[in-house]
């Protein structure tokens, strides 16, 4: 507990720490667990669940697609629980994706000729994601009042004269607020591990970051139109 309230005040030391004696299972066990106790509370109350359905619609129709009534119904009988995990940001949050992730910086490691141990790089991974829980922390009730499960942080919310459905909207809409911050604590961890400066692996990590989420806004563009 005390290096994840760490990772929000004290950054870079309790990264520097973390490099030193890497562990990352309980903090892992916890993370999990307060993200699923949020979920679970949203979508058993009815607001979270017309929100799912809501959303998959959105994306359908986002996608060029339609829905008749028929598999509106269906939606609202069983409502699209997957869909929770693949909106707001929340897929960053995933093990597969924490796991990629380590990968990664154990790959940007080894292209600066400065090997992090697997264990060091899954520990960072896990650490960062402290503030995407935040997020949810953040997200849920607001989730519950604005009946939508999109992220409220995404920087097309502070973008409002962006026309719906462009591509700048949908590129922004991508990019959130906290995921700008996971990705500053991936770098202190990663600068931490080899010694260099964290502002070098902050331009990569932020340059991948940046061209998932401009494929993603250009492929929703194509398949859909604008």
């Amino acid at each position: 507990m005390r290096r994840i309230v760490g990772v929000l005040w004290r950054p870079r030391s309790t990264m520097a720490a973390l490099v030193a004696t890497p562990t990352f299972l309980a903090t892992w066990a916890i993370l999990l667990l307060t993200w699923m106790a949020l979920a679970a509370g949203l979508l058993r109350t009815d607001v979270g669940r017309q929100a799912l359905v809501d959303e998959r619609v959105r994306m359908i129709e986002v996608l060029g697609g339609t829905v008749d009534d028929e598999s509106y119904a269906r939606l609202q009988n069983s409502p699209p629980y997957g869909t929770y995990v693949t909106s707001g940001g929340r897929l960053l949050l995933t093990p597969p994706v924490t796991l990629l992730v380590a990968a990664g910086l154990v790959v940007l490691g080894r292209l600066d000729l400065t090997p992090v141990p697997w264990v060091t790089a899954l520990a960072v991974s896990v650490h960062a994601s402290v503030v995407l829980v935040l997020q949810q922390l953040v997200a849920t009730p607001l989730h519950y009042l604005r009946e939508s499960v999109t992220s409220p942080t995404n920087l097309a919310v502070f973008l409002p004269m962006l026309e719906e459905g462009t591509v700048a909207a949908r590129l922004f809409g991508t990019i959130d607020l906290f995921g700008l911050w996971w990705m500053w604590l991936l770098a202190l961890g990663l600068a931490a591990a080899t010694g260099r400066a964290a502002r070098r692996y902050l331009v990569r990590l932020l340059g991948v970051y940046v061209l998932v989420a401009l494929l993603v806004a250009v492929g929703m563009a194509v398949v859909g139109g604008s």
